[in-house]
């Protein structure tokens, strides 16, 4: 019997009252604590559901500014089996209206100051979010911080001393984010076998020279890419020394006979750089590369399911892709890309949180297909997440040494580039 599945979304609502921020809760028809949700109606998105539906149940019109998480359990209805998945969001209220509650669904809604709001929750709501309090308060310090301009947005360019000074007035945020992070995927993934929590002490000391050329991956992905283009490609990491060259499938056996005997790594992609292929396809393409003669793999993750907190979804791709490679008697590495420029800072940090934990040996920021490539404030929460599982590999847009330079001091341990030779001064 094929499973139905049903959707709901809502939220954590705050505003500030009198006395500080306070909370919108409800008193649900079980005699719970719950935060406002429902169904989502046939056409429309996550959002537009939750927004409604907080209206609907307790009259207050709130606009989305940053997302909780996403749970999802099994239930029966009339003896059939549902696949209920829920969406949390934050959201800010709009204006000073006071709760009206839905009399057909809910019991009551009111607000309430955060810790008398928090309190109970915790004696009263559903265990499965418990995490929604921390998850909430680390986005608003986020936010309330200006941390998205003030770090996230940093160009590659930003003078050090910028970055050192954005970096250090983040850090307890981005330190806070990280630990609401593990918590909610600590809930909403019990299955998953989690690594412990390390601090990571950044920045790291300035990479030497040689360190900057050791990380570098020599890269050429575009769809018109020639034989000639690969072969120039492998000339100039023989030359330079570059110790990986990075391919698309079909040029794979191509640098890795012109290669020979030369200790260059022959990388490729697969799934790239959409992140839409099936489990199935994936295993297909690393298989095949393999035979083809590569020794490390960049997978994309799926993207769309990350954007929409399907975690499980995204730690079984990955899980696909690193089960595949562990068949063979030298597995090659295997890399995870995030499109971290697809990503709130918080789906950054869950995507490298899961592909960890899944067994990746790196994660890595972008395709160089999608509106930005690498950013210092990802990479720093990157490297903080895995916190030593995997490394972190940087990618897209990095085009000079001092780029390179601030990348590693921030995280990165591979550097993804179509501008190697720009890398060393």
């Amino acid at each position: 019997m094929s499973e139905q599945v049903e959707r709901a979304a809502g939220g954590l609502v705050v505003r500030q009252g009198r006395q500080g921020r306070e909370v919108l809760l409800i008193d649900d028809a079980y005699g719970q604590v719950a935060f406002p949700k429902g169904h989502l109606e046939p056409g429309e998105t996550w959002e537009e559901a939750a927004v409604r539906e907080i209206l609907e149940e307790t009259g207050v019109e709130a606009r989305i500014v940053g997302d909780i998480g996403r749970i999802e359990y099994r239930i029966e209805r009339n003896g059939d089996p549902v696949r209920k998945q829920v969406r949390l969001y934050l959201l800010q209220a709009e204006g000073d209206v006071s709760p009206v509650h839905q009399v057909e669904e809910v019991n009551a809604a009111y607000f309430l100051p955060w810790d008398e709001a928090k309190a109970r929750h915790e004696e009263r709501g559903y265990p499965n979010w418990a995490f929604a309090f921390a998850k909430a308060e680390a986005i608003l310090d986020w936010l309330d911080g200006g941390f998205e301009e003030k770090f996230r947005q940093l160009s590659l360019a930003a003078p050090v001393v910028d970055l050192d000074q954005a970096f250090v007035a983040a850090h307890a945020a981005l330190h806070k984010l990280v630990a609401a992070c593990r918590a909610e995927v600590l809930q909403t993934l019990p299955q998953v076998p989690w690594f412990p929590a390390k601090d990571v002490s950044l920045p790291r000391p300035k990479p030497s020279a040689e360190a900057v050329q050791a990380a570098i991956e020599s890269t050429l992905l575009r769809p018109e890419a020639s034989e000639i283009d690969i072969q120039n490609l492998c000339v100039e990491a023989i030359r330079r020394k570059w110790p990986t060259v990075c391919v698309s499938p079909r040029h794979v056996a191509l640098a890795r006979r012109f290669l020979g005997e030369q200790p260059v790594r022959v990388c490729t992609v697969v799934g790239f750089p959409h992140g839409a292929s099936t489990q199935g396809a994936l295993r297909f393409e690393v298989a095949d590369a393999v035979a083809c003669g590569a020794v490390e793999i960049d997978m994309v993750g799926p993207v769309g399911a990350l954007c929409e907190g399907d975690l499980a979804s995204w730690y079984a791709a990955v899980r696909a892709v690193v089960d595949t490679a562990h068949q063979f008697a030298h597995p090659p590495v295997v890399k995870v890309i995030l499109e971290t420029s697809a990503l709130a800072i918080d789906g950054v940090i869950k995507g490298a949180l899961v592909a960890a934990a899944a067994g990746a040996d790196f994660v890595k920021t972008s395709t160089g297909f999608h509106t930005a490539g690498a950013r210092i404030a990802d990479v720093a929460a990157m490297a903080m997440a895995v916190a030593g599982r995997a490394g972190v590999k940087a990618s897209a847009g990095i085009r000079t040494p001092e780029a390179a330079v601030q990348l590693m001091r921030y995280g990165a341990d591979r550097l993804g580039t179509s501008a190697a030779a720009k890398l060393l001064p």
